[in-house]
């Protein structure tokens, strides 16, 4: 090739180091600050929004928690003056004036000369009285109710509809003289079928046991099927040696009760005692289809059926009290002669060498 020509191609592709910056663009430094600054005005002012915003949602906060809590505060019922644990949504609106007298109105004492004088104010008082024991016996204020009824009696001595309720006030702080003397002489009209049974219940912790039979019958009469008072009526009759009619009563109450189980067992122990063995095992079995794991309900079946001479059924109770309990407990629970009944049988004596391996 011609040195001309190949001179003219190296000046083409050669490079000049020399301008080589003139052609590829660059940044400048100011134009990098500026981009910089702007950049940390922008976070500014997003910070600046940011904080706005969180200032602005957390005054909302406030604002609608302390609308909230003055709401509250406005629909809150003021504090009862004169007894702390009625609150005032507790009372019917007609009876709402009671919260705001003061305790010393219901005091009944009066200084007066000559005879309490009959007005609105002491038919107040009488009513101030009565509505604090209805209330005290809602929360089982027992001593409340018994102060507050005689309170109103002492006021008005002759006011209907109290009597009553100060005697199952009586009854339930177990003074039964005192709600026996109430109740005796209370209406008809008064005497509802759980006034008669609680009344029932009275009389057989007093031992009036006469009276007690009126009431409880009194209390059947109006209510049949009332468990509670079939159930007194049974206690009744145990305590009167009345067997018959004890059992006719305990088999009335489990029928509405049948899974009472402990009435029912009260009522198996009291067959033991009064020799009813055939009854005794019936009311045994269904206990023991319902409770599978008391060892003490299959010792007293293992017993019961010994005594009806069901020797294999006697065995396999006894088996069934072993396993759930040490088996020399199990043969404790008999004695000699009951034991000897069983000796020479030979499924006893099985079920004596399993207990002794083990």
């Amino acid at each position: 090739m011609d040195t001309g020509k190949r001179q003219h191609l190296q000046d083409i592709y050669a490079t000049d180091l020399s301008q080589r910056d003139d052609y590829t663009p660059q940044v400048s430094k100011e134009i990098v600050e500026e981009r910089k600054r702007e950049i940390r005005r922008h976070q500014f002012v997003g910070f600046l929004l940011g904080m706005a915003v969180l200032l602005l949602a957390v005054g909302l906060v406030y604002v609608v928690v302390r609308e909230y809590l003055d709401i509250l505060k406005e629909s809150d019922a003021p504090t009862p003056i004169t007894q702390e644990y009625i609150p005032r949504y507790s009372l019917p609106s007609e009876s709402q004036w009671v919260m705001d007298f003061h305790r010393t109105y219901a005091d009944p004492k009066w200084d007066g000369e000559g005879e309490r004088p009959f007005n609105s104010a002491w038919l107040k008082k009488a009513a101030f009285n009565i509505i604090l024991a209805e209330q005290a016996m809602e929360v089982e204020e027992y001593g409340k109710a018994v102060e507050y009824y005689g309170n109103a009696l002492q006021i008005l001595p002759d006011l209907e509809g109290v009597k009553v309720p100060l005697g199952m006030a009586y009854f339930q702080l177990e003074r039964f003289d005192e709600a026996l003397k109430l109740l005796e002489g209370a209406p008809d009209a008064d005497l509802t079928f759980d006034v008669l049974n609680n009344l029932g219940a009275a009389c057989i912790k007093a031992e009036a046991y006469d009276q007690g039979e009126e009431y409880l019958l009194r209390a059947l009469e109006l209510k049949p099927a009332y468990p509670e008072a079939l159930k007194n009526q049974a206690m009744l009759y145990r305590k009167k040696k009345e067997a018959d009619k004890a059992i006719r009563a305990y088999e009335s109450y489990l029928d509405l009760r049948p899974l009472d189980t402990e009435s029912r067992h009260s009522f198996a122990l009291y067959l033991t005692k009064i020799g009813n063995w055939d009854l005794a095992a019936e009311q045994l079995y269904l206990l023991t289809e319902e409770i599978k794991n008391d060892a003490t309900l299959f010792k007293l079946l293992a017993r019961v059926e010994m005594k009806r001479e069901n020797n294999k059924e006697a065995i396999a109770a006894f088996q069934r009290a072993s396993q759930l309990s040490d088996p020399s407990q199990a043969l404790g629970y008999m004695n000699d002669s009951e034991f000897d009944k069983l000796r020479e049988d030979e499924d006893f004596q099985a079920l004596i060498r399993s207990m002794e391996q083990r």
